[in-house]
């Protein structure tokens, strides 16, 4: 198992090559636009703690707090908001100083906009950037999310992170060399210091309106596999299977009975044989299985109290199954994805996959059995990849096939429910009676 420590520093190095670094480049790249190296060291030492300790507990966290993955990922963003806020804005962390000091007799330093404030940058990314990892650090993140945690897989991830930050590093060192032979870095220091708070509350602005995924969308459907893929290329030549199979210890999965109900906290099938794509055809989407909670326990209501807080034009994926007629409104399906429900009797997994913006309907059936589905926190061209909960096949959401797992040795694909997108007047006018699903999701 010590094998994977250096496989994974030099995964973290290749990293840059991914396209999920993009969205995080132009913070490294300004944080020495002043000269400032002390901010250098700060952010990346930030990232690497981050990264640690976010790719290897956050599933954790999620799952026992239970809040959504993208809740942290918000608090990230805020965070990044407040540090730019605070170089772009000094006067106004300078009025926080002396409040804090009137009411809580507390002195704060001088503002820290060096080591410290690089430092809490850093920390922001590195929760941003979680879903980076590569194939060996995914699993041993999934690994300690079961519950298998030790100092290996910390020493795994710390050599993953310490790997990502060495380019990243190199990059924001360059950046700084550059600025310090021109003239107006030199007699405009305070400025500079603004135009770095601007590069990060506008990187903060492009996270969080989700496109920096949809700049990964974009690179993986028009860069050379080759480089967007080179990580996970890598880790396969070196044929790390079985090492993560050693580390992962598998489980086996228990049969059931056709007909029955079976729900179980399953692993992801990481057995590739048989399977319909490779293993380097993935991407990490973001940090493990369930990192975007499905709905497995859904609310509706009437027509008449979706008004509220519907808008005319919002778009909607309704379902007319049996006479039952049900509608799931993008604006929770971006957040959750998965719904796992119940029409007439059967039972029903509504997806929807935001990059590619596929909404279908599936019975929850897996070899006879009946199961939920998840987000199992992976891409296939840009596509939704599921899993069941049942013996943790990964499906394609936008076929509705098996691609890994016993159910891909089996040919299986899922049955297809007919779904309709329309918005929301549209459905309502024709079909009043309709339940819509919730805001009430239990998140």
């Amino acid at each position: 198992m010590l094998l994977l420590i250096p496989i994974a520093f030099i995964s973290g190095i290749l990293t840059i090559f991914s396209p999920c670094v993009l969205p995080i480049l132009p913070i490294i790249l300004a944080s020495g636009i002043d000269g400032n190296t002390k901010r250098i060291k700060g952010t990346i030492f930030g990232l690497v703690f981050s990264f640690t300790i976010t790719s290897l507990l956050l599933a954790t966290f999620v799952r026992v707090l239970g809040i959504p993955a993208d809740t942290v990922r918000l608090f990230a963003i805020a965070l990044l908001v407040v540090f730019g806020i605070s170089l772009v804005f000094p006067s106004l962390w300078q009025t926080v100083q002396i409040t804090i000091e009137k009411y809580w007799h507390f002195q704060p330093k001088k503002r820290e906009d060096g080591f410290v404030g690089g430092f809490l940058t850093g920390v922001s990314l590195g929760i941003v950037w979680t879903p980076c990892i590569g194939p060996v650090l995914a699993a041993v993140a999934t690994l300690a999310a079961v519950s298998s945690f030790s100092f290996s897989t910390v020493l795994i991830a710390l050599a993953y992170a310490i790997g990502t930050s060495i380019p990243l590093y190199y990059i924001a060192k360059g950046g700084s060399n550059f600025s310090r032979k021109l003239d107006f870095v030199k007699k405009e220091n305070h400025k500079i210091r603004q135009i770095f708070g601007l590069i990060v509350l506008a990187s903060a602005l492009f996270i969080w309106t989700g496109a920096d995924r949809a700049l990964q969308a974009w690179t993986l459907s028009n860069l050379p596999v080759s480089w967007v893929q080179l990580p996970a290329t890598f880790e396969k030549q070196l044929n790390m299977d079985s090492q993560l199979q050693i580390l992962q210890k598998k489980k086996t999965v228990n049969k059931a009975n056709s007909g029955e109900v079976a729900v179980k906290n399953v692993d992801l099938q990481n057995d590739f044989i048989g399977a319909k794509i490779q293993k380097e055809d993935f991407l990490q989407g973001c940090f493990g299985k369930d990192c975007i909670p499905s709905i497995d326990n859904p609310i509706f209501e009437a027509a008449i109290q979706a008004d509220k807080w519907l808008q005319p034009n919002d778009r909607v994926f309704a379902i007319n199954y049996g006479g039952i007629l049900k509608a799931y409104p993008q604006r929770i399906m971006n957040w959750h994805e998965i719904v796992n429900d119940e029409i007439n009797g059967a039972p029903v997994a509504v997806t929807f996959c935001p990059l590619c913006g596929s909404a279908l309907a599936f019975e929850r059936t897996v070899d006879g059995i009946i199961t939920e589905f998840g987000v199992s926190g992976m891409l296939h061209n840009s596509d939704l990849v599921m899993y069941d909960r049942y013996e943790g096949n990964l499906w394609q959401q936008i076929t509705g096939e098996a691609i890994v797992g016993f159910a891909a040795r089996r040919n299986e694909k899922l049955k297809q429910v007919p779904i309709v997108t329309t918005t929301w007047k549209e459905w309502k006018k024709k079909h009043p009676e309709t339940e819509v699903l919730s805001l009430d999701t239990g998140f």
